[in-house]
């Protein structure tokens, strides 16, 4: 619905809103954030556009305003986008003209959501100093885009003597998955420190920029950039190691190979993000980018300041060649449309029990080298987000990238799915998500941590309301999913020989006489008595040792038979992600966190090698001290 108020005042727009709401149940009490979107009338509607886009993630009112003829009378044209005009978000446009548009803060100030966060984003031109702008002065976040600048690294030398806690650029969000895959790249072995680094890209490219400052801060280096021919955008990275390079490359804005030495070239998906994407990242946090910080204020002057073309780093062996990549990115795209077994011998996976030792030497190697940052620790922390909705989303997109930085480290990646409400939705966002084509998902493992002992396609497997939200929409290799067998699988009814059937398929996946593989990331919902997969406090089959999957018999939650993963299984993972939404499970979050024993809580039993995460909505976390 769009509702046109011309020549008209905040006041009329306000009771008007009031109005809608009251007659068609428009949900503006439930957003979270207000966005300002301040921008001319050429580009108006591209930026409520995108802004709409990214609200689906976050919901919140829009208050686009709109800079129009600055002589004449002044005047406010008012419009109030609700319902499937306005995506998930209330938009309210407001046209100022005359005297008016010199006073934006104003007009936006009785607008504003009571008691909640502003956001202010410049799509196109931006003041020189944003946090001292009027209307920026009123927003905890303020998002600029050097992109959109004519001279785009002048902007960036601008916004880092200005800098203000808060302040960001969507040209630093364009470079998050670059920075995640360099970062997985560097944090396997042999962690050696980068001599030097060559970043090449665009001449007019801020991501560019940014990405060397990054590096340049980050590593403690020296980074040269390269110039490409304008409109290229980022291209390549190399980072020189005593044992040889890591060659990051992306000829054509989509595709990219990742060379490292000792293994095969991998092939990503990396495409350019959209506006709407970069601008839902940028909605996630309210809190300061400390890194983003670091980076504008004292990377960009790390930065060797020689001027070079990428022909010439090329030609002086500092980067990659573009044409080598290519064609070798063609290669392994023949390889693997002729047959998915030849791709996959071309990254053998490591066994679990070698996966281990790896990390373990990595760990001890970390921290005897200084220069690696990488810090591990299975303590429990905790993320609040305000709805199911935005803790579904942000799990969707920390999912994706997590896959990503697995698969850049070792060409493959491993998944533990949960079942319930939430664990289908948060793999509906990840359906959702531009970047999840960034996962090669045909080299993803997937599992499951329980199952209801019902036949396969039944509305209550976890493996059908997984299937439904996302894995039957992404090219998985069907012999990477292992589902938990059911009654018409090839045991029948007998449920104790179907897990330890699934108990000898983690066996073989692990490989070296290791009971479970090492998993990169384990979803976990958790139940108001405080259990997780089928392990129930107190039931007589929650602390069976010595599987790494077993059968669960008169369960206390319906269907009474199920096959679920032991501690000793659950244990093997990288990363554990509990899932908690509602009220109803605010007490089981606080004695889970709080590590209350087995006849309490099985959640508190669950550790992450590297990370124990607890992601959870405002209701679920009521009952935490320190939420």
């Amino acid at each position: 619905m769009i509702v046109d108020l011309p020549s008209t005042s905040t006041v009329a727009i306000s009771k008007k809103l009031v109005q809608l709401r009251q007659d068609t149940g428009a949900m503006a009490l439930g957003r979270v954030l207000t966005m300002l979107i301040v921008v001319d009338e050429l580009d108006a509607d591209e930026a409520i556009e995108a802004a709409n886009d990214a609200s689906r993630q976050h919901p919140c009112r829009i208050i686009a305003v709109v800079i129009g003829n600055k002589r004449g009378q002044s005047r406010i044209d008012g419009q109030i986008r609700v319902g499937g005009d306005a995506g998930a978000s209330e938009v309210v446009v407001l046209r100022l003209y005359g005297a008016l548009t010199e006073h934006g803060r104003s007009v936006v100030i009785p607008l504003l959501l009571p008691d909640s966060p502003v956001v202010a984003w410049w799509p196109k031109d931006a003041p020189a100093n944003v946090s001292k702008d009027p209307i920026g002065s009123m927003a905890q976040r303020r998002i600029t885009d050097a992109a959109e600048s004519k001279s785009p690294r002048t902007t960036l030398k601008g916004r880092a003597k200005t800098y203000a806690k808060g302040d960001t650029d969507l040209a630093w969000t364009r470079i998050t998955l670059w920075r995640g895959l360099l970062a997985a790249a560097l944090d396997q072995r042999p962690f050696e420190p980068v001599i030097e680094a060559t970043v090449s890209g665009g001449s007019d490219s801020p991501s560019t920029d940014l990405l060397a400052a990054w590096l340049a801060e980050t590593l403690r280096c020296r980074v040269t950039r390269a110039r490409t021919r304008v409109g290229t955008g980022m291209v390549s990275v190399r980072l020189e190691r005593r044992s040889g390079s890591v060659d990051l490359v992306r000829p054509d804005g989509q595709i990219a190979t990742l060379t490292q030495p000792g293994q095969p070239v991998r092939r990503i998906s990396l495409a350019r993000r959209g506006t709407a994407e970069c601008l839902a990242d940028e909605l996630r946090r309210l809190d300061p980018d400390e890194i983003y910080e670091e980076t504008i204020r004292k990377g960009l002057t790390r930065i060797d300041g020689k001027s070079v073309t990428a022909s010439e780093a090329v030609r002086d062996g500092d980067a990659p060649s573009v044409e080598e990549a290519q064609r070798e990115s063609r290669r392994i795209a023949r390889t693997s449309t002729k047959a998915s077994s030849a791709t996959m011998v071309q990254v053998p996976p490591a066994s679990g029990a070698r996966r281990r030792a790896h990390r373990q030497e990595g760990r001890s190697t970390q921290a005897r080298e200084e220069e690696d940052h990488v810090m591990i620790s299975a303590s429990p922390r905790v993320v609040v987000h305000p709805s199911k909705q935005e803790l579904s989303d942000a799990a969707g997109a920390m999912l994706v990238k997590a896959l990503v930085e697995a698969q850049a480290a070792r060409g493959e990646a491993s998944l533990v799915l949960t079942g319930g409400s939430l664990g289908s939705a948060i793999l509906a966002s990840v359906a959702a998500l531009p970047d999840r084509d960034a996962v090669d998902w045909s080299r993803v493992d997937v599992w499951w941590g329980d199952e209801r002992f019902l036949p396969e396609g039944d509305p209550d497997r976890n493996e059908t309301q997984n299937r439904e939200a996302l894995l039957d929409a992404v090219p998985l290799d069907p012999a990477r999913v292992r589902a938990m067998p059911g009654p018409d699988g090839p045991d029948g009814d007998d449920v104790e020989a179907a897990a330890q059937r699934y108990a000898a398929w983690l066996g073989e996946a692990a490989g070296d006489g290791a009971d479970s593989p090492t998993f990169d990331v384990l979803l976990l919902g958790v139940g108001p008595d405080a259990h997780v997969a089928s392990l129930f406090p107190g039931h007589p089959d929650q602390l069976r040792s010595g599987v790494p999957a077993a059968a669960v018999h008169n369960s206390p939650k319906p269907p009474p038979t199920r096959i679920t993963l032991t501690f000793e299984a659950l244990n093997r993972a990288d990363r554990v992600w509990f899932l908690v939404a509602g009220a109803d499970k605010a007490h089981a979050v606080a004695v889970s966190v709080a590590g209350a024993p087995p006849q309490e809580s099985s959640a508190a039993q669950v550790r992450g090698i590297r990370e124990t995460l607890w992601l959870v909505d405002a209701d679920a976390a009521s009952d935490l001290s320190h939420p």
